[in-house]
């Protein structure tokens, strides 16, 4: 499979890459140059590290992060998504399994816990839907992380659709 970054019309050339992640350079030519780093979104960009999940105690927690991980992975296929948002989703994943590591099922847990919790799912889950806003109408997005539902209290979709007014308040409130 053949991407191409095509910028400005006026620059005189175009790269060409097979099966590569990472890109970077500067491209010169016509009036300006233009230089950054891109992402073209493959299977296994967003992920969690095996070390880590195997450091989960709850395994649903553990298997809820890595299918939550391949869904995103799915819909983002063929999409360039700046590295940083990649690598921004990827620490919030990491911070919600960290949080989540010595919890076992079914335990209580106090409510500071809880909050916690509830806020690094709602940040994995808002740096998500910056990068695929159409996430918000796909149920199926999220449902991998239904186990951590027990753990706030709230269903998946609820927490997305907070998230999700607040941004369309938000938009708003910049556009008055």
């Amino acid at each position: 499979m053949s991407d191409a970054w095509q910028g400005d019309p006026a620059l005189s050339g175009t790269i060409h890459m097979s099966g590569v992640g990472d890109v970077s350079g500067i491209i010169s030519g016509g009036t300006g140059n233009v230089a950054g780093k891109y992402v073209v979104v493959r299977s296994g960009t967003i992920n969690v590290s095996e070390q880590q999940l195997a450091r989960i105690q709850g395994k649903e927690y553990a298997q809820s992060l890595r299918d939550f991980a391949d869904n995103i992975n799915k819909q983002l296929k063929d999409h360039k998504i700046p590295e940083d948002q990649i690598k921004s989703i990827n620490q919030s994943i990491s911070e919600l399994a960290k949080e989540v590591e010595d919890i076992i099922p079914g335990s209580e847990i106090d409510y500071v816990r809880q909050t916690n919790i509830e806020g690094k799912t709602g940040s994995v889950i808002q740096k998500v839907l910056n990068v695929l806003p159409q996430a918000a109408e796909t149920a199926a997005t999220f449902t991998p992380l239904a186990p951590f539902s027990k753990l706030i209290g709230k269903g998946m979709q609820e927490l997305v659709n907070v998230i999700q007014n607040r941004n369309i308040e938000s938009a708003r409130s910049l556009l008055s």
